[in-house]
């Protein structure tokens, strides 16, 4: 393990606890898992081999907090050891190689400026968060300086301190946010484009996706890009075909379905997800798509969609799904389901539940999370005739 080269930061900060494992180490320990689940559930199913991508420098979007210790102002991560406690972050490797360089760039023009980092305790003080993402194949970025309304940000003055740097991507978007609500959480109360464009592109497999401040998308794009190729070769869909694209977010899922398919209706309960969908496609030029902003529990109780749907894809949230609605899938009783999640045990659990109509025609997994615990899971259910 000497040879393993580590973040300076490794064993301080707990977001990617395994980079001292090698790394083929971490792949054949998520495969084992992943086929433990399937022999636990009882499934006699096909494993295809695990998707493994670079496994440096892969997240598009990364948080760090701003703190105060030893009367120095602070802006990095929760420690392990102690979660009141904030390090300074000089180098993140499974973010971006310009972490340090921003970070240090931003602390020097804070405390220049007389800034400070707001006290989660005594909800007092001027700076909270600040959001960092990075498109990997167009090498934009985008900063969100998270704020409370104590002070103002000198715009100008930040937006030259950070254009003078050198980077190996170029700043396209700067964002001034406002929060002053008592969580923790980043709360987008009002936010300010004070620099560049409101979005930056991402570009998958042929198709360009605008990621907005708040929007969600994806953690790896390198793995996504092999994701949804495999998603749109194994789609059964047909020009005579419709599909439900569940959970749609941005709509990226739903568009590469839409090169096989009559037509596909996305469902996303996000407004804003909604709009940046919507725009998506259209940027795209993808004609055969649209998007219904609503809860797709609410969706699905007010759709009578029984022998009309070729596909319904799933990419819930990390709890999985709930037993309406698994209730109402069966009775939609569609040829087939792909059900996608970054959470492997709600996965199987829902595909337990879906087995009085489905089977699962094969699992294949996707480490979109290098060095720590989490892996992506797909799996395509095929009805049971």
């Amino acid at each position: 393990m000497d040879n393993i080269k580590t973040c300076k930061h490794f064993g301080l900060c707990g977001g990617c606890k395994f980079q001292d494992i090698p790394y083929q180490e971490q792949i054949k320990t998520k495969e084992q898992r992943i086929k433990g689940l399937i022999s636990d559930y009882g499934f006699k199913t096909e494993f295809k081999p695990i998707n493994y991508f670079p496994e440096w420098f892969y997240r598009n979007k990364m948080e760090f907090t701003f703190a105060c210790g030893d009367g120095k102002l602070i802006c990095g991560l929760h420690s392990k050891k102690e979660k009141r406690q904030v390090f300074n972050v000089e180098e993140c490797r499974i973010f971006s190689k310009n972490t340090g360089v921003i970070l240090n760039k931003l602390r020097e023009f804070a405390a220049n400026k007389g800034y400070s980092a707001y006290n989660k305790f005594s909800h007092k003080g001027f700076l909270r968060h600040l959001i960092l993402r990075e498109s990997k194949f167009t090498g934009q970025l985008m900063l969100g300086l998270v704020t409370t309304t104590e002070k103002t940000v000198d715009s100008d003055s930040l937006i030259k301190e950070l254009l003078s740097l050198k980077l190996d991507k170029k700043i396209s978007s700067l964002y001034w946010i406002v929060n002053d609500s008592f969580g923790d959480a980043v709360t987008f109360q009002d936010k300010k484009l004070i620099y560049g464009q409101p979005f930056i592109v991402e570009r998958i497999n042929g198709f360009d996706f605008r990621i907005n401040i708040d929007s969600f998308f994806q953690t790896n794009p390198a793995g996504i890009s092999q994701l949804y190729k495999k998603i749109e070769e194994y789609s059964p869909l047909s020009r005579e075909s419709l599909a439900l694209d569940l959970y749609c977010g941005a709509g990226s899922i739903g568009m590469f379905l839409a090169r096989k398919a009559k037509f596909v209706w996305g469902v996303e309960v996000i407004k804003s997800a909604v709009e940046g969908a919507f725009a998506n496609a259209e940027i795209n030029n993808v004609k055969n798509i649209s998007f219904i902003c609503r809860d797709v529990r609410k969706f699905l109780a007010e759709r009578e969609l029984k022998d009309t749907i070729g596909l319904i894809m799933i990419n819930p949230p990390r709890c999985g799904l709930s037993k309406k609605i698994k209730s109402k899938l069966l009775k939609i009783d569609a040829p087939y389901i792909f059900y996608s999640s970054c959470n492997a045990d709600s996965l199987f659990a829902d595909l337990r539940d879906l087995s009085s109509g489905y089977e699962p025609e094969f699992v294949e997994s996707f480490d979109f999370f290098p060095h720590t615990s989490h892996v992506e899971v797909f799996s395509c259910l095929k009805r049971i005739t």
